[in-house]
Parts: C-alpha cells; sequence; structure tokens
C-alpha cells in the first residue's frame, strides 16, 4: 500500500499523539507518515498502521476475533497487531486507537478486468473461509454485529423519501436541488416499492437462515480495500462488516464496480461467473442481488445527506453530486430491465 494518495486533515488533527503515548507501544518508531486517515509506521519489525477509531471495545473485539476466525482458513486479510500482552486497543488521554499490520502493495483497478475477476474470487474465498462464524462466536457478540434487515431498511428509506417530499413541498421558496428532488422523487418512491416485492420473491429470510449463506460481509469493497501483493489480493479494511447473507457483500461490491463502467452488463457477469467458479450462487441470491441493486441507493443516500444534514459540504458539492447521480440512474434503469433477459435461467 506504498501509494500515498491524499491525506484527511479534518481526522488527523484529532490525533493527540505524545511521548506518553509511543511508551507504551513495545517497538520503536523511526518515522511517520501521513495517508488519508491514518499514520504508517515505520518501526523496528516492519510498518504498521496506526488508526484511530471511534468504535467501542466490543466492536473491535468482534472485528479482531472475526478477522482470526476467517484467517485461519484464508490469510490474505488485513489483522490487528497485538502486544506481547495480546492487548489491541491503545488509549491516549482523548481517544483509542488500533496498530494494524501492514499489506504492502498497490490498490487494483476496477476498470481492469483481470483484477475485477481476481478481487471476485477473493471476495467469494474470504466468504467460504468465515463459513460458521455465527455459530462459533459467542451469541452476544454476534447479537450487535447483523446485517441491516433489508425489508426494514428498504420501507424506511420508502418513508423517508415520503416525509421529505412533504417536508420540501411546503418551502416557499424553492432552490435547484429541491426542485430535482421533487422531478423524481415519485419515480424513486415506486422503485422502492418494487425492491420492497422483489425481496418477497427470492426467500429473503430462508437465506438468512443458512448459515452456509450467512458470513463475514466485508461491506466497503471499494478498489481501495483491495490490494495487489505479487500475485495475490489481500482484502484490508473492515471497519464496516458485520455477519449477513453473502449476496449482500457481493451486491455492494458489485454496485461499486460497474458504477465505474456505466452498468456495464458483461462487467457484471465477470463478477458473477467469477464467484460462481468459486462457489456457486443459489437462484434465490441471484434474486436477492437483483433485488437490492434495483433499490436506488445512490439517490436516496445524497437526499438523506442533503435534508439531513449528515455532511458539512457547501451547497454546490451537493448539487453536482445530486446532478450526478440522477444523469447515472438512466444507466442503472437499462442495467436493471436488462438483467432478467441476460440472467433469465435464474429466475425461472
Amino acid at each position: 500500500m506504498n501509494k500515498f494518495r491524499y491525506v484527511d486533515n479534518d481526522i488527523l488533527c484529532k490525533y493527540d499523539l505524545s511521548e506518553e503515548f509511543f511508551s507504551k507501544l513495545d517497538f520503536d518508531i523511526e518515522d511517520m507518515i501521513p495517508l488519508r486517515k491514518v499514520f504508517i509506521l515505520i518501526t523496528n519489525e516492519g510498518k504498521k498502521i496506526l488508526k484511530l477509531i471511534d468504535s467501542s471495545e466490543e466492536r473491535i473485539e468482534f472485528i479482531n476475533k472475526a478477522l482470526k476466525y476467517t484467517s485461519s482458513k484464508y490469510e490474505d486479510l488485513l489483522s490487528y497487531y497485538e502486544n506481547k500482552e495480546g492487548k489491541i486497543i491503545y488509549e491516549s488521554i482523548k481517544n483509542k486507537y488500533v496498530i494494524l499490520n501492514m499489506i504492502e502493495g498497490r490498490e487494483v483497478t476496477f476498470s481492469n478486468p483481470v483484477e475485477i475477476e481476481m478481487c471476485t474470487k477473493a471476495m467469494a474465498n474470504m466468504h467460504i473461509a468465515s463459513r460458521g462464524i455465527f455459530n462459533v462466536l459467542q451469541a452476544d457478540i454476534v447479537k450487535g454485529n447483523l446485517g441491516e434487515y433489508l425489508p426494514y431498511e428498504f420501507s424506511k428509506a420508502k418513508d423517508d423519501l415520503v416525509s421529505i417530499k412533504e417536508y420540501v413541498l411546503r418551502f416557499r421558496h424553492k432552490v435547484e436541488f429541491d426542485e430535482i428532488f421533487l422531478e423524481n422523487v415519485d419515480n424513486k418512491i415506486d422503485e422502492i416499492q418494487k425492491s420492497i416485492e422483489l425481496m418477497a420473491m427470492c426467500n429473503y429470510n430462508t437465506l438468512l437462515e443458512d448459515f452456509n449463506k450467512r458470513v463475514l460481509c466485508h461491506n466497503d469493497l471499494a478498489h481501495h480495500n483491495f490490494i495487489v501483493d505479487g500475485d495475490k489480493i489481500k482484502i484490508i479494511d473492515f471497519d464496516y462488516c458485520k455477519i449477513d447473507t453473502r449476496a449482500v457483500d457481493i451486491s455492494n461490491f458489485a454496485l461499486k464496480v460497474i458504477k465505474s463502467t456505466y452498468y456495464d452488463m458483461d462487467t457484471f457477469k465477470i463478477i458473477i461467473d467469477n464467484y460462481n467458479s468459486i462457489d456457486k450462487l443459489s437462484k434465490d441470491e441471484i434474486k436477492l442481488i437483483y433485488s437490492i441493486l434495483s433499490f436506488p441507493r445512490d439517490f436516496i443516500t445524497i437526499v438523506r445527506d442533503y435534508y439531513y444534514k449528515q455532511k458539512k459540504w457547501e451547497y454546490e458539492v451537493f448539487l453536482n453530486r445530486l446532478n450526478d447521480k440522477v444523469k447515472n440512474e438512466v444507466h442503472r434503469k437499462e442495467f436493471i430491465n436488462k438483467f432478467i433477459l441476460d440472467l433469465n435461467e435464474y429466475f425461472y
């Protein structure tokens, strides 16, 4: 991971590091390099990553145990650094940190079909290695780390759009963002309802009950979380991981890949075909993937971020992103329409 792209000064300024903090570490630091939201530590024991965390100790314990369980069968995953006492969380006056064992290499490129294949197979092998995790980890740890129940998530999104629409219609003066939102919201509400109905057709609850398909899902398989190390692909940054049906991880990964290709169906087929080459997906799982990709997530996310003030962006940033997402919706709809035609073997 030697491709230092940018730093996030807002996050890095929150690090309250001191000699007293560094004295708690059982290795010597020779240099520190900022990268995104973390520091690369050059130490006498090799390169490591120092990361500020806002998660609970219970959450970090879950991630650590989940990674250890999965890594015992598939080793190409990030791992926490444990000191001689087995400690993984380090405290300063104000903050808590973890130290990660750094994986060297470069980020993958989703425009490269070969690397898409490699990433898909790495994801499939990770899922296989994590089978049984639901039964192995203690119930109290598992309980707080399960994926969202999708019928509820979709229904909540629909209710949010209906509520926001009623709110915006009351505005005496509407800005361009409001107008674009109102032009598109009814269509998106209809799309969400169709996604909910599609989910009823894929036996979603039965999939959740199948522990062979309920695995460790990464939930953020963006290109920068796959590292090319020689002829291997390694997976990093499990901050958002949950135990869930594997179709959720596949859907989220596929969406990140195909958005960069304007929802190209051939690129999507590369993902499905390569996953199937490792572990065959069932018809219900393909239907669930279809339901998830039918859900207008990008539109919902930008709308919530703007009206619920979840981001501190300037107005122009919100407007530009909404316009981009509305334009991309044309390609997503074409993709959804082609989905059943091109993968009809899974539907009948």
